[in-house]
């Protein structure tokens, strides 16, 4: 398993979350209201924020 650092995890974290959100549907494929896709968007954009903020405070480059 590959050495992962706490920005590598977010980053990750996000993406699937973006894709939920996106596609509608869960990894499992159940499929999701737009209340429920919308709020997964949020969640995304809300670790998008938190990963700036330690990459600030880390001085690590972004990665996007």
């Amino acid at each position: 398993m590959a050495d992962l650092i706490t920005t590598d995890a977010l980053r990750l974290a996000i993406n699937v979350l973006r894709d939920v959100g996106e596609s509608h549907k869960m990894p499992s494929g159940i499929e999701l209201d737009d209340a429920t896709a919308a709020l997964h968007l949020d969640a995304a954009e809300a670790l998008a924020v938190t990963l700036k903020d330690l990459q600030d405070l880390e001085g690590t480059p972004p990665h996007d």
